[in-house]
């Protein structure tokens, strides 16, 4: 089966009885099949840990782990507790890390601000290069995706920057805006989807194909125009007056896995070339205020019509 039917297809079923979460539900969808984090901002109570569940569904064998954090969480209600055996018996301090998020392939994070330092430390290692130091053991993670909300931005000037530049899509979730669509909701009486057949779930060997191509997606002359267009307009706000340089900074980091992400959605909906119908993602990857959401919507719209506006 080609790609961009597997996906379309595992969407349906992945969406079935979620409502206005649909786009949600995708963008996580292929930040997962990227490597990339996701965090959703939005008030309790509007289906966020609904999407990672749905989620670990796609993926053939899939573990979910999922933790409300809070100023008391320890790394071993997240990594899993120290063998006291192997610490007695062997003098080798390690986790028994089954069941916990180091064998997860989708793990749900809520509350993500509030983790201590220890946790946020071990996080960006987890986020970014897929491994966990366990005691002297290097574990590779099978984590697909780190999905973490909360109902708001992390606080400034408490070293969570860092963590905060690890998770390139950006969404918001809001409660259900449209009233015919909530009193389908609430009248609904079951929300779990149907079984995925076999033939749908993404394989490890089928994930890992998937990586290989992706790398051999096109990044053409336009886009590169495109993203250099975006670059001079975010500069151009970061000089404006009360605008600070953090409100719009983008890392070369964060743009190359931009880019990775569009070339992902350009395989997924089989092409072998990034276009213009995938810029549009970049609106949920270069906001770093809700502020400036406007903006950067403005900035990504004008830069697929900037063309045609030269001329």
């Amino acid at each position: 089966m080609e790609p961009d039917d597997q996906i379309e297809s595992l969407l349906k079923v992945l969406s079935q009885g979620v409502y206005e979460k649909e786009h949600i539900i995708a963008m996580s969808l292929l930040s997962a099949i990227a490597g990339e984090s996701i965090f959703l901002l939005g008030p309790p109570g509007t289906a966020k840990s609904l999407v990672a569940r749905r989620l670990k569904l796609a993926f053939k064998d899939g573990k979910a782990f999922e933790y409300l954090m809070s100023r008391f969480s320890t790394p071993d209600e997240i990594f899993g507790p120290v063998s006291i055996s192997l610490l007695k018996n062997e003098d080798r301090y390690e986790r028994v890390v089954e069941g916990f998020l180091p064998t997860a392939t989708v793990v749900f994070l809520d509350e993500i601000w509030k983790a201590g330092p220890s946790i946020q430390n071990a996080l960006l290692t987890a986020i970014n290069e897929r491994i966990y130091q366990n005691g002297s053991h290097t574990l590779q993670l099978p984590m697909k995706a780190l999905i973490a909300a909360s109902n708001e931005l992390p606080a400034e000037n408490e070293g969570l920057e860092a963590l905060w530049d690890r998770f390139l899509v950006r969404m918001v979730s809001n409660c259900i805006q449209n009233e015919n669509t909530f009193c389908k909701m609430i009248r609904q009486k079951n929300s779990k989807p149907k079984p995925i057949l076999e033939h749908l779930l993404i394989s490890e060997e089928l994930y890992a194909e998937w990586q290989r191509k992706i790398e051999e997606v096109e990044i053409s002359n336009e886009v590169c125009s495109i993203i250099t267009y975006i670059r001079k307009r975010l500069k151009a706000e970061i000089k404006k007056e009360n605008v600070e340089e953090m409100d719009y900074y983008i890392s070369d980091r964060r743009w190359k896995k931009c880019v990775h992400l569009l070339q992902s959605s350009a395989f997924l909906n089989g092409r072998k070339q990034i276009d213009l119908t995938d810029i549009p993602i970049l609106i949920h990857c270069l906001w770093n205020k809700s502020e400036t959401i406007p903006t950067i919507i403005d900035i990504v719209c004008s830069s697929i019509t900037s063309p045609i506006d030269a001329k």
